[in-house]
C-alpha cells in the first residue's frame, strides 16, 4: 500500500512537470514571439485581404475645410505582390450617401518587428500612406492613416484580413 502512493505522487509530479514545461514554452511559439524575435519580412504580407475601415475626411474634399469633417467607410480588395513589393487595392467608399469605386497601386514595406507602410498617390495627386502591423502571422493587418497634412482624410483605422 505504501508504495503504491509513492507511485500516485511521481506521476503526479511527472505530470506537474510536464505541465510547467507547456506552459513556459507557449510563449515561445505565439506570434506576439515571432514580432519580438523581429522575424517579420515583406513576404509575411502577401495575397489577398478584404480591407474594411472607416474615419472622417474633409467636407467637399476641400483640404481647407478641416473643421467640418464629414463620415466615410468603404470596404475593399488588396492584393499584395512581396516579390516587388507593390500592391493594387480596389475600394469601395462611401461618402455622403454615395458609393464610388477606386482603384489604387502602390508600394509597402514590413520592417522586423511586424511595422509596415503602404504608399500611393490619390487620383488628386496627393500623397497617400498607411502605417500597419502584421497581427497573427499575416491574417491581419491593422492599420492608421498617416497622410501628410493637408490631404484628403482627417483620420481613419481599419482591418485587413487574409483571404
Amino acid at each position: 500500500m505504501r508504495n503504491s502512493n509513492i507511485t500516485k505522487n511521481r506521476t503526479r509530479i511527472a505530470l506537474l512537470l510536464v505541465l510547467a514545461a507547456a506552459i513556459s514554452l507557449a510563449p515561445a511559439c505565439s506570434t506576439g514571439a515571432m514580432a519580438a524575435s523581429g522575424s517579420y519580412s515583406i513576404n509575411d504580407v502577401s495575397g489577398n485581404y478584404v480591407d474594411l475601415a472607416d474615419g472622417f475626411t474633409v467636407a467637399n474634399g476641400n483640404p481647407n475645410n478641416i473643421n467640418n469633417p464629414v463620415p466615410f467607410s468603404f470596404v475593399g480588395l488588396v492584393t499584395f505582390t512581396p516579390a516587388t513589393g507593390t500592391f493594387h487595392a480596389d475600394w469601395i467608399a462611401r461618402q455622403y450617401g454615395t458609393n464610388g469605386e477606386v482603384f489604387h497601386d502602390g508600394t509597402y514595406t514590413v520592417d522586423a518587428n511586424g511595422h509596415g507602410t503602404m504608399s500611393w498617390v490619390s487620383i488628386n495627386g496627393n500623397a497617400k500612406h498607411l502605417d500597419f502591423y502584421v497581427v497573427n502571422g499575416g491574417a491581419e493587418l491593422k492599420y492608421i492613416n498617416t497622410d501628410p497634412p493637408g490631404t484628403i482624410v482627417v483620420s481613419n483605422s481599419g482591418t485587413m484580413t487574409k483571404q
